[in-house]
């Protein structure tokens, strides 16, 4: 572990201490990224709607030094890096950006934990999903948008917005 070039990795966090973590790590000056999603709770008495992480006990951090390095692991609430064959996980910008095009949206998103058949992959040109790579998948009877999420083996299961599905169709035909 000599030198960090500045990609995004994950840190593996405390159960509900994602929140927390993500606060320490700007706090200290360390870039990172919580992708949040919107759900609806009910309570006996009322119905309120909260962000609550998409990935649970994750957090995508941006690391440009060992001192970063080091700084992260000491915060309350972090565990440890996520690593493969003792190296810690890099994460695409493509795969960064995609979450968080996906989670700007006030579009409903599920996280699914199932291996899905691969659906026509795309490229979104135009409108709120530009630069998008996506998969155009069949869920549950409807056309759904679809972003792989590797490092988690996890897949972010949208609605296709309508201005999407005509571009998206167009694309189709003409390949």
């Amino acid at each position: 572990m000599h030198e960090f070039s500045p990609v995004w990795y994950l840190i593996y966090t405390r159960s509900k201490q994602e929140k927390k973590v993500a606060g320490l790590l700007s706090k200290n000056n360390i870039n990172c990224f919580l992708p949040l999603k919107r759900e609806r709770r009910k309570w006996k008495d009322r119905m309120k709607v909260l962000d609550e992480p998409m990935f649970p006990s994750y957090v995508f951090v941006q690391l440009s030094s060992v001192a970063q390095y080091t700084n992260s692991l000491q915060l309350e609430g972090v565990c440890h890096y996520v690593k493969f064959d003792n190296q810690i996980a890099k994460i695409s910008d493509q795969e960064i950006e995609n979450i968080r095009l996906l989670s700007s949206l006030e579009a409903d998103l599920e996280v699914s934990y199932e291996r899905l058949k691969k659906g026509m992959r795309y490229m979104i040109q135009q409108g709120p999903l530009s630069g998008l790579s996506c998969e155009l998948i069949d869920y549950k009877g409807q056309h759904k948008l679809l972003v792989r999420v590797n490092i988690l083996q996890r897949s972010i299961i949208t609605d296709v917005p309508l201005e999407c599905v005509a571009e998206l169709m167009a694309e189709n035909i003409m390949a």
